[in-house]
């Protein structure tokens, strides 16, 4: 269980890179792809990365000091759902 959790928060992480890198080069104009001409796939990648990380540290979480951790995942897992619930994408 804690190494599919881990595994599926590197893949989160490549696909945030990617979208990163795909939605930089549609909004600069340099190539155009039809999914990333805007942040909200880029925001869905870094919501479900976050809650993915948040999980894979409370598992991993050896005392009770590392909770900050995983809470301030889940913090900015939220504001990115707050900023896609306000349409700023």
């Amino acid at each position: 269980m804690k190494k599919a959790i881990s595994l599926l928060g590197w893949i989160g992480v490549i696909f945030t890179i990617i979208a990163l890198v795909l939605t930089l080069l549609t909004t600069y104009h340099f190539t155009y792809v039809k999914y990333f001409n805007d942040y909200y796939t880029l925001q869905w990648s870094i919501f479900g990365t976050m809650m993915i990380w948040a999980a894979n540290m409370m598992v991993f979480r050896t005392n009770f000091k590392n909770i900050v951790y995983p809470i301030t995942c889940v913090i900015i897992a939220c504001a990115t759902m707050f900023f896609m619930y306000m349409k700023v994408y």
